[in-house]
């Protein structure tokens, strides 16, 4: 399966990530369809098929918290990373309503994290090198 088989939802409220992390996967040949807020990602979400979802924690409209209940439900198998700089417990709070997330990063993350991670998260091959660095 090539990359670009692979469509990636990202829900990031922040215009300079969502430039960034549009430019960083659609290189990696991806292909990518932003939002900004968590109705926008909904409607896509319910309009359209995706193989990952990123999103941010914090959203316009709608946490990615009060969004996950309704995803899981129509999106069971969905993998979902989700990305914060308000980790305090999340995934505490996540694994208390029962939300399956497959991967939590912090921010500032690195975008080498973050397309390890997706590659990771879609079951791509990791280069060696990397294998090697993670913990």
């Amino acid at each position: 399966m090539k990359r670009t088989d692979f469509r990636i939802l990202i829900a990031e409220d922040d215009p300079g990530a969502r430039k960034l992390y549009e430019k960083t996967f659609k290189q990696e040949g991806y292909e990518i369809v932003m939002v900004e807020g968590g109705s926008q990602m909904m409607a896509e979400l319910h309009e359209n098929k995706f193989d990952l979802l990123i999103t941010d924690l914090k959203l316009e409209g709608m946490s990615a918290l009060e969004a996950l209940p309704e995803i899981r439900k129509r999106h069971s198998r969905m993998p979902i990373i989700v990305v914060s700089g308000y980790y305090v417990n999340l995934v505490e709070e996540f694994s208390k309503k029962g939300l399956n997330i497959n991967l939590f990063l912090n921010k500032p993350l690195s975008l080498s994290d973050l397309k390890l991670s997706v590659r990771r998260v879609l079951g791509l091959p990791v280069p060696e090198a990397a294998d090697e660095a993670r913990p």
